[in-house]
């Protein structure tokens, strides 16, 4: 599908108003894919294909956001429908740029619901070559009988992959910025959820995470953009979307996007674009080809992950310790026959030494360095720790707030 990790933004502007320039914005940001601008009867087409060779030339896929290719009013003239996307298609569709076409955003009646199925499979046999995108509604309690209508919420994924050939799992979910912890509950619940569903039913998961203030939401910082990143990935998340990238005209209290309402970068554009792409030379390509198999915490538990219970979890590690009492997300992943386990600092403002327990015969503990290669910790730790006891050995790095830290064992 890409072969880059995908990490990408919704965008909100209209074809027009964003020349190819632009796409250098989308580059210094560390995006892989992006949001195309939206396309609308007028918008001039040279200006998208534009856009389009700029994204191409510079390694970046793009979801193109076409008002042909949304679902609004297919059931009530499904002819008129095929007709439409089969324009924008022709115009778009064999783009090399081009992962697939967005289908739209937050179904919440039975009518979106079932138009958003309808245009999503219209789009998969029209072009096959593509992979259509349709965002969800983040999971609330009760949603399964308020919303979904279906008993679980695997069963309503199932549903979504067998009725509309659904590849891509994608939500959004912005709680986490919320001042209280109750939303740190929420937006791991999500995680949970959308990942549990996801492994079910072989869709790729995806989320939106929070790059502008508004509401209760704060301003996230460089911290809490990382942490934002790293738990998601840790958690399995194939794919990630930040919304927004471009303010536009102001409204309620939106403020501090990575570009402002005067089209000026602001210390989010910055912070943003260290975080991704620090995470796409470190750990990208990993992430984008491992297996996610299994995700705890410790410390303090979240939205409903297990703790992680020492010498239980794993037949290898140990413990994962915090000398300061800090807790972490620890996930297991698998990758071309090999181990790994994903250490992140789940905390937003506070550093602390991270430390993973292996017995003491354990043949191999090694981490990621820097250019993502694995080296051992024993003859390596002199930006990290390293002891032994009698029985263990003990491997550990300093984490700042949300950063991660990247293992094989064996």
């Amino acid at each position: 599908m890409m072969d880059k990790f995908p990490i990408g933004f919704w965008n909100y502007t209209v074809t027009g108003q964003q020349t190819a320039k632009d796409v250098d914005d989308w580059a210094d940001l560390g995006m892989t894919m992006a949001n195309s601008p939206e396309f609308w009867e007028g918008c001039d087409k040279q200006a998208m294909l534009d856009i389009l060779d700029a994204c191409a030339q510079k390694g970046i896929k793009v979801i193109l956001c076409d008002h042909r290719a949304r679902w609004w009013g297919i059931s009530e003239d499904p002819e008129g429908a095929k007709a439409r996307f089969a324009e924008a298609l022709a115009d778009f569709g064999n783009h090399p740029a081009v992962l697939g076409f967005h289908v739209g955003d937050e179904p919440h009646t039975d009518v979106m619901f079932n138009e958003s199925i309808m245009a999503h499979r219209m789009q998969m046999e029209m072009a096959p070559h593509l992979i259509p995108h349709l965002n969800f509604l983040p999971y609330w309690e009760g949603q399964e009988e308020s919303l979904l209508k279906f008993p679980t919420f695997t069963e309503w994924a199932q549903s979504m992959a067998d009725r509309a050939g659904l590849k891509i799992l994608c939500y959004d979910c912005y709680a986490q910025m919320n001042p209280e912890e109750a939303g740190v509950h929420t937006y791991f619940t999500n995680l949970r959820k959308f990942m549990e569903a996801a492994d079910a039913t072989g869709i790729i998961p995806w989320t939106t995470l929070l790059s502008v203030g508004h509401f209760r939401y704060r301003c996230p910082n460089e911290d809490d953009l990382r942490w934002q990143l790293n738990t998601a990935v840790a958690s399995g998340m194939k794919g990630i979307l930040w919304f927004f990238v471009y303010e536009r005209v102001p409204t309620s209290n939106y403020r501090l996007p990575p570009i402002d309402e005067f089209g000026e970068r602001t210390p989010t554009f910055s912070a943003m674009s260290r975080v991704n792409r620090h995470f796409l030379h470190q750990f990208g390509d990993f992430f984008l080809h491992a297996k996610h198999i299994s995700t705890f915490h410790t410390g303090k538990a979240f939205g409903g992950y297990p703790l992680f219970v020492p010498g239980e979890t794993n037949d290898v590690i140990l413990d994962v310790t915090c000398d300061h009492g800090l807790p972490a997300v620890v996930s297991f992943f698998e990758k071309d026959g090999g181990r790994y386990m994903a250490v992140v600092n789940n905390n937003c403002t506070e550093s602390g030494m991270f430390k993973i327990h292996v017995p003491k015969d354990a043949p191999m503990l090694q981490r990621f360095d820097w250019n993502g290669n694995c080296v051992d910790m024993k003859t390596n730790a002199w930006d990290a720790y390293y002891g032994e006891t009698d029985t263990e050995c003990i491997g550990g790095d300093w984490l700042a707030p949300g950063q991660m830290k990247l293992y094989r064992y064996e």
